[in-house]
């Protein structure tokens, strides 16, 4: 059986130093090596990761380096790669991630059904901030992912490591130049018809981000990728959820299910005991200070605030004891709770208001401002 030259592409923006452990990996792999082009796309490197390179490529055979002083940014690193590459499956890593496992023949054998295969993936558990990250990542990829998987029709993408057909890549023309520039590429995809899966043949651990900052203005162009998404390719995600009504339904209950369950609370349920001990309360108040502050207080205000320390104690404890049995069951451990509390108190929230910066700064301006490396 004459098995297909591959094309491997990382594009990178100053350096990356995961690199040359993920080259040996893919080298490693029994695959056929003279089938194997590794092509590394590199924007303003470093003066050290410059002189690596040259060690690298003196080192390995089949490498290609593009190198670039300007900033081109993710998009067109990548698209210049697959210009000069020549194999008929195009594998892409992002510089931050580190191969654990890898399988080519096996994406080669599932890129006889699918036309685009996603690689598994997970955060490095490194400090609070890479923990929260790795529950979110476990909530797709261990989650929703293999749901979405089922219809075999792209929706979503993570760029950080993927396959795909040359023939599929050219005809939908590449990455185009927005923000979220995989997804993107997903949906292009699922309008032609391809097919999309999420495979474990290869294994990807993900480098979490060093602070709070870089996640903020990760997400922020998210948030603007998601909008530009949501313009570009309405009309294939309502059809997405037409024809795969009910696997669409099934991924909202999963997500919004302890909303729905606290606002069924909030609608249905009698708050007439907190009501009671806020007239307790504002009796014993009445008995220990001054007339003064009982003018402020009264049984309503005091019964305001604990009906909203209620429900946002509600929404805490529903949020986090949902996700983590969600996630230690899907993956059979247990993990520290008070993380997952975190993650519901700062993680979800946060990432709510950012959404909302990004609608309205949208509305206003009509158009996102430029942010990192990535066009």
């Amino acid at each position: 059986m004459d098995l297909p030259k591959i094309s491997i592409i990382f594009p990178i923006y100053k350096k990356s130093k995961y690199l040359e452990n993920n080259i040996q990996k893919i080298l490693e792999d029994p695959y056929p090596n003279n089938l194997k082009e590794i092509i590394i796309s590199i924007d303003s490197p470093e003066d050290d990761f410059l002189n690596k390179l040259m060690e690298i490529k003196s080192k390995y055979k089949n490498i290609t380096l593009v190198i670039s002083k300007d900033r081109r940014g993710k998009v067109s690193a990548t698209n210049d790669a697959v210009k000069i590459s020549s194999g008929e499956i195009l594998f892409f890593f992002d510089a931050d991630i580190i191969i654990d496992y890898i399988n080519i023949k096996g994406i080669i054998e599932e890129l006889k059904e699918y036309d685009i295969v996603e690689f598994y993936k997970e955060i490095i558990k490194k400090g609070w901030l890479g923990y929260l990250m790795f529950i979110e990542f476990s909530l797709y990829f261990d989650i929703i992912d293999p749901i979405l998987n089922k219809t075999k029709r792209p929706l979503f993408l993570n760029g950080g490591g993927f396959a795909t057909k040359r023939s599929v890549w050219d005809e939908v023309e590449g990455y185009s130049k927005v923000y979220v520039e995989d997804v993107d590429f997903a949906m292009k995809a699922g309008k032609k018809g391809y097919k999309y899966y999420m495979s474990k043949n290869v294994k990807l651990s993900v480098e979490p981000l060093k602070s709070l900052r870089q996640w903020i203005e990760q997400r922020k162009r998210w948030g603007f990728g998601l909008i530009e998404v949501i313009l570009n390719h309405l009309d294939y995600m309502v059809d997405f959820f037409i024809h795969d009504f009910l696997t669409s339904i099934f991924v909202l209950l999963i997500l919004y299910l302890p909303y729905l369950i606290w606002t069924y609370i909030y609608i249905y349920l009698p708050a007439s005991f907190l009501y009671q001990f806020a007239i307790n309360i504002y009796e014993s108040l009445s008995k220990n200070i001054s007339f003064i502050y009982l003018i402020i207080l009264s049984p309503s205000s005091i019964f305001t605030i604990f009906y909203i320390l209620y429900l946002t104690l509600l929404y805490i404890i529903l949020t986090s004891v949902y996700v983590y049995l969600l996630v230690s069951i899907k993956r059979r451990k247990l993990y520290n709770f008070s993380l997952f509390i975190l993650f519901s108190v700062l993680y979800i929230p946060l990432y709510e208001i950012i959404i909302i910066y990004d609608i309205i700064y949208y509305g206003i301006f009509e158009k996102a401002p430029k942010v990192n490396w990535k066009v």
